[in-house]
């Protein structure tokens, strides 16, 4: 009976989170946990008063195999721009043309491919997903390989 109610409660609780995208609080937790697991950022730049950051925030962001895959494969940020204290790195600030503007970042905050900007379906959006997704395992497995050989 024991082993049924804590199967019960461990499915309510996954339930419960996997629901929702887990967000790092602030661009310096998503740089340490990239770090730590090895997973790139992806960093969304948004405006309060922007339509189309409305609706990837109630399409896109809600959408249950994006929802999965963000959380499982990437450390994930969001930052409204014009909210007061909101921290963007000066080089993202600098090309990024209109919101929302979507990043995707290295465990040192370079960007690994130029930003989606606008809204995206959730279908389009898995599949530049998927692109970033193992794009970065090459990276990894690229800068995990010494340059020079010893004894060369």
């Amino acid at each position: 009976m024991k082993k049924i109610l804590i199967s019960c409660m461990l499915f309510v609780t996954t339930a419960l989170f996997a629901g929702e995208i887990q967000w790092a609080h602030s661009y310096k937790e998503a740089l340490t946990l990239s770090k730590k697991e090895k997973k790139p950022i992806m960093f969304i730049m948004t405006k309060s008063d922007c339509k189309y950051c409305k609706l990837l925030k109630s399409t896109t962001l809600k959408d249950p195999k994006v929802i999965a895959t963000l959380n499982k494969n990437f450390i994930n940020y969001m930052v409204m721009v014009d909210e007061e204290g909101a921290t963007v790195p000066y080089m993202l600030a600098v090309y990024t043309k209109g919101f929302p503007t979507i990043w995707f970042l290295n465990e040192h905050g370079q960007a690994l491919f130029q930003p989606i900007g606008g809204y995206m379906k959730p279908g389009a959006f898995l599949e530049a997903l998927d692109v970033v997704g193992k794009s970065y395992k090459e990276y990894l497995t690229k800068s995990a390989t010494p340059l020079m050989k010893k004894g060369k």
